[in-house]
């Protein structure tokens, strides 16, 4: 059997300065389809097609489990706390695990198709900016900030899409306010029109939107109330990857009832990242795995030769076949 899949996705931006315990910056991406179509032919028989709606079928479970346990608070990773379990837990938990399963692309009848991206570097030396041309260091930074960002961008769109798996681009929803200025879409998106292959491409729309992840703030059901949600749960997704690959703590699986008290919550909402990071040490078997090409998670630094260097964060005690190595998407 043949299958051709078309995704028009939104992607979600959060980045983080304080990854681990080496002190490193972060950048997530989380690719949302709007719209899926799976076409589906054989030799002998017609072509099926069909058509998902990831976006809405997604935010649906989200919300109707916010509905159902009552809670209303902003998922954070980082203001997950506390000695006892408590209902907002239970949130960041569903939440975690229904992000894991819409990563899915494979071997799934309710497969979502929804990609993960995320990249760790050190904050940059003033000898590694003094190439970009802005006129102060803080425009220098933050143009370095845009190609590592563009770096994330073009490696999944590269590694995780294909000729059987087109994408397109429609918008990139950040979280927060601009710092310095907003993301520039020339820098961006526009400078990776040249570099992508032909089974990538974008909106003629296509733009940085800067959007405050409190859904809180927006009128119910309406699309800046839908993205605030999606961004955080990119920003679960981040928190739970760094917990899973930098921290010094080792996710648990149990399942903790309401007042109970509990050592490390942080680790037991990370636990489903892990189980799905670890798919990946059964080597060139993984390409049969449901979560293959779902997601990718890199360090990337500068050497003294004053080149770039990446390191899968995946793979640094296991040995893979090249064909496999998402440390070739950004080479």
């Amino acid at each position: 059997m043949e299958k051709q899949i078309k995704s028009d996705v939104i992607v979600f931006h959060d980045e983080t300065s304080f990854a681990g315990n080496d002190n490193l910056k972060g950048h997530v991406l989380l690719f949302i389809p709007l719209k899926v179509v799976v076409k589906e032919s054989m030799t002998l028989f017609p072509i099926s097609n069909f058509e998902i709606e990831p976006y809405i079928e997604l935010f649906n479970k989200l919300e109707q489990k916010r509905k159902e346990l009552g809670t209303e608070h902003k998922v954070h990773f980082s203001d997950i706390s506390g000695k006892k379990w408590y209902m907002k837990d239970n949130l960041d938990k569903y939440w975690i695990e229904k992000g894991i399963e819409a990563l899915k692309c494979k071997k799934s009848k309710d497969a979502l198709f929804c990609k993960l991206g995320i990249i760790f570097y050190e904050n940059p030396k003033t000898n590694n900016v003094a190439q970009y041309h802005g006129e102060s260091k803080a425009e220098k930074k933050f143009e370095f900030e845009e190609t590592i960002l563009r770096m994330l961008l073009k490696g999944v769109v590269h590694y995780l899409y294909d000729n059987e798996h087109k994408v397109k681009i429609l918008k990139i929803i950040t979280d927060g306010k601009p710092k310095h200025r907003k993301i520039d879409k020339n820098r961006v998106l526009n400078r990776l029109l040249d570099e992508v292959k032909n089974h990538v491409t974008f909106s003629t729309d296509a733009e940085f939107i800067h959007l405050d992840s409190d859904h809180k703030k927006y009128t119910e059901l309406s699309k800046e109330y839908i993205n605030a949600n999606f961004l955080q749960l990119a920003d679960l997704f981040l928190g739970c990857v760094i917990r899973c690959c930098l921290k010094n703590s080792m996710p648990k699986k149990i399942y903790p009832k309401i007042g109970k008290e509990i050592t490390n919550k942080k680790s037991v909402i990370a636990y489903p990242v892990k189980e799905m990071l670890d798919k990946r040490k059964r080597g060139r078997n993984f390409k049969y795995s449901s979560h293959f090409k779902s997601f990718t998670i890199t360090r990337a630094y500068i050497d003294e030769n004053s080149s770039w260097e990446f390191e899968n964060l995946m793979t640094k005690e296991i040995q893979i076949d090249k064909d496999y190595n998402q440390l070739e998407i950004f080479n």
